[in-house]
């Protein structure tokens, strides 16, 4: 029987990835690139492994991140330790890999956009189509769902900024915003090709009415109130898809990666996802002669419970005082001094409710565990004796001893 054949939309972590995993299992795969591979890079380039399916990255990467600081209405810091999360220069990291898929055999077209017409035109082609070409992606302008991303995606804005930021070291720091409006972030990037040290300083927004040209000034703001003084060098923002579409497939077409709208719906963060998502396609169409099965379904199957931790702890963000975000981040970093029973006792049955999707998360960033957090027995984990023991220092006191 012939090798399938399949044509792969963007040159991005969804499409490389794609192209790289067709070719180990023999498919036949040209991967067409609006740009040319490595350019217009429009994110933060923080990669973790959620899931704990890719480990460190083979290329581009800058630094182990070993710590986050996060700051509420205080600052906080999380051990990430534990965490798969680096910073990587993704045009080095995807230059690699187009490197990688041509000597695997795939051919590669750069400075080619796909159009609606020239879709219809690949499927003609080619057994398969794997879209992986983005926000708004090319199927979404063929089949009218272009708008999907726009209602279901954060903003961001961002700056490439040239400074000292020696003093953040293999850090990152997170500033939430309240009431799942998003959060801003510095990300050190080392020193870029020219020796200037760099950092990715923006933000994100989540939910709300569309910010427009308020989401640069709260930037700016930002920027202020964190003392940055250096040179923007770059100035970039756009939608990040954070909700993962109930159909991937139409007719002959996967969607995958940004395309498919499976970034985080907690932090923005896709770069692993869309690098899974595309694997995934080149297996399901690599075995279909195997099995009978729904691309959307094992997708959903495999970043289903992890994006169901995520939403559920989104919605407690956007609900819960600033007070509470305080307090949770507590229990999160375990720095304990400000936990006091009276903060226990206002906020008793929000905690017993989420305990559990905080154990969830937890599980699911130190160990790639996103469907139990320890089951029933997760409440002797850290955070949960902690609390407990809380719990029972509270009662102590309220009772006065007795």
């Amino acid at each position: 029987m012939a090798e399938p054949r399949v044509s792969v939309i963007g040159g991005g972590p969804a499409g490389l990835a794609a192209a790289l995993e067709g070719r180990r299992l023999g498919l036949k795969v040209d991967l067409f690139e609006k740009r040319k591979i490595g350019e217009n890079i429009r994110c933060a380039e923080g990669f973790i492994d959620s899931l704990r399916l890719l480990g460190k990255p083979e290329a581009g990467v800058r630094f182990k991140v070993k710590e986050a600081i996060l700051k509420v209405k205080r600052e906080f810091r999380v051990n990430c330790e534990s965490i798969n999360l680096w910073m990587i220069d993704r045009k080095e990291w995807q230059c690699y890999l187009a490197d990688k898929a041509r000597s695997a055999g795939v051919r590669i077209y750069e400075n080619c956009r796909i159009t609606p017409e020239l879709l219809k035109q690949l499927q003609e082609d080619y057994d398969w189509v794997i879209d992986a070409s983005g926000v708004p992606s090319v199927t979404s302008l063929a089949f009218g769902f272009r708008d999907y991303y726009r209602r279901h995606g954060a903003i961001t804005a961002q700056y490439v900024v040239e400074g000292d930021f020696s003093y953040l070291g293999d850090r990152l720091k997170f500033v939430l915003l309240p009431n799942y409006l998003g959060y801003c972030w510095i990300f050190p990037k080392g020193r870029d090709e020219f020796g200037r040290e760099t950092a990715n300083v923006g933000i994100g927004w989540f939910q709300g009415e569309r910010p427009g040209e308020s989401i640069w000034r709260e930037l700016d703001r930002f920027v202020e109130r964190e003392g940055i003084t250096g040179k923007i060098l770059k100035k970039f923002g756009g939608i990040v898809p954070i909700r993962l579409r109930q159909n991937l497939q139409y007719d002959n077409i996967l969607l995958v990666g940004d395309a498919a709208g499976c970034a985080s719906p907690m932090h923005g963060g896709g770069i692993d996802l869309a690098f899974i998502t595309g694997q995934l396609a080149a297996r399901w169409i690599a075995t279909l002669q195997e099995k009978r099965g729904d691309f959307s379904r094992e997708v959903w199957q495999l970043l289903g419970p992890k994006l169901e931790v995520e939403k559920r702890l989104c919605e407690l963000w956007m609900k819960a005082g600033f007070d509470f975000l305080d307090g949770l981040a507590s229990f999160v970093t375990r720095d304990y001094r400000q936990i006091t029973p009276w903060f226990l006792l206002r906020n008793f049955p929000t905690l017993i409710r989420e305990l559990r999707a905080g154990m969830r998360f937890w599980s699911g960033l130190t160990l790639g565990d996103w469907t139990g957090g320890g089951g029933v027995f997760g409440i002797f984990c850290p955070e949960g004796v902690f609390f407990l023991k809380k719990l029972v220092s509270f009662f102590i006191h309220f009772t006065g001893g007795r």
